[in-house]
C-alpha cells in the first residue's frame, strides 16, 4: 500500500453545530461549504481535513455514508507543540473540557473535549520521535 494520508469524516444531523464547534475550539477553517457537506482544516496544514455530512443525502451512493453518527466507539486525536498552551487558552476560553490536562502512567500529556455528537477530542502533547 502506498497511502499519503487519512482523513476522516462525520455524518450528522447537527451540521452547523459541529462546524462551529471545531472553528471555535479547535481552530480549523472551512475549505468548502454547501448546504449539506462541509469540509474543514488545519489552517496551518490545509491537507489534513475533517469532512462533515448530512445523512440521508440522495447524491450519495452507499447506504452506510448515509447513517448519522451514534455517539460511540470513536475519538479523534489532535497533537499539539504545547499541550499547556492549548490547555490554558482552552479553559480560559471556557471550553467544554472534559479531562483537565492529566500527565498518564504511559506518558501521554492531554486533556479531552467532547464535540456535538458525542466525539471524544483528544488534543496531546506531540512526541519526539527518538
Amino acid at each position: 500500500m502506498a497511502f499519503q494520508q487519512i482523513q476522516t469524516g462525520i455524518i450528522t444531523e447537527k451540521l452547523n453545530e459541529t462546524k462551529t464547534f471545531y472553528e471555535k475550539w479547535l481552530g480549523l477553517i472551512t475549505k468548502f461549504e454547501s448546504d449539506w457537506f462541509v469540509l474543514l482544516c488545519l489552517p496551518n496544514r490545509p491537507e489534513v481535513e475533517i469532512a462533515i455530512m448530512k445523512p440521508n443525502q440522495p447524491q450519495v451512493r452507499k447506504s452506510y455514508f448515509q447513517i448519522p453518527y451514534q455517539g460511540k466507539g470513536i475519538w479523534f486525536i489532535f497533537e499539539s507543540k504545547d499541550v499547556e498552551k492549548e490547555f490554558a487558552e482552552l479553559k480560559q476560553k471556557n471550553a467544554p473540557i472534559d479531562l483537565p490536562l492529566t500527565t498518564e502512567e504511559w506518558g501521554d500529556v492531554h486533556f479531552t473535549l467532547i464535540d456535538p455528537n458525542g466525539i471524544g477530542i483528544d488534543i496531546v502533547q506531540e512526541r519526539n520521535p527518538n
